[in-house]
């Protein structure tokens, strides 16, 4: 057996096979050349990119520090003159202090506020009783009362005596001409709440 080696192989399939007829490849891709036309709009937009960041991105912060440089430096302005006009506070303020620190006494810092005693007289006394005259001495109200009956005047005594204001309330004198129509004497003493 003699094998041939110039036939063919047989195939079931045949395919043209052929070769390329190229000789040479090129890798190199053909470049245009720039067309201003296809590229304007392209540059006209990153140019307004570029501005509208410069303007945001730059230019405003730039004026806000400038404004922001220009207010500190008038409030610094106004700081300095009040510190020219305020110079001689210590040696005015010592001055003031001889007249007003401490120009009340200790028994004067004991007394009932006077507010107080007013609203005192005026809730407890004036709805029930006419008020001739009062007057306060230190934590004591001295008054004359009339048009009330001595029944009326010992529910009146009652009554201040229930405010934390009171320490003790008298009636020292009483004349009437009639039951109904009693003059008094009265004294309330008072005692400072302590706050």
């Amino acid at each position: 057996m003699a094998l041939e080696l110039k036939s063919k192989p047989k195939t079931k399939n045949k395919v043209n096979a052929a070769a390329p007829s190229k000789k040479t490849m090129n890798f190199s891709r053909h470049v245009s050349s720039f067309d201003l036309r296809k590229m304007a709009p392209y540059l006209i937009v990153i140019v307004i990119v570029l501005a509208l960041f410069a303007k945001f991105g730059f230019i405003d912060q730039l004026s806000k520090k400038s404004d922001a440089y220009a207010q500190l430096a008038d409030i610094q302005s106004q700081q300095e003159m009040l510190d020219l006009k305020l110079k001689d506070y210590p040696e005015l303020e010592k001055q003031y202090g001889r007249y007003s620190y401490g120009w009340m006494s200790e028994d004067e810092v004991s007394l009932v506020d006077r507010m107080e005693v007013y609203s005192l007289i005026e809730s407890k006394i004036m709805d029930a009783a006419v008020i001739e005259d009062f007057a306060i001495n230190g934590n004591v109200i001295t008054m004359n009362i009339r048009g009330i009956t001595l029944i009326q005047a010992s529910a009146v005594v009652k009554d201040l005596e229930s405010s934390p204001m009171v320490d003790s309330a008298y009636v020292y004198s009483a004349e009437a001409e009639n039951a109904e129509q009693a003059e008094m004497f009265m004294t309330v003493n008072l005692v400072k709440e302590a706050k």
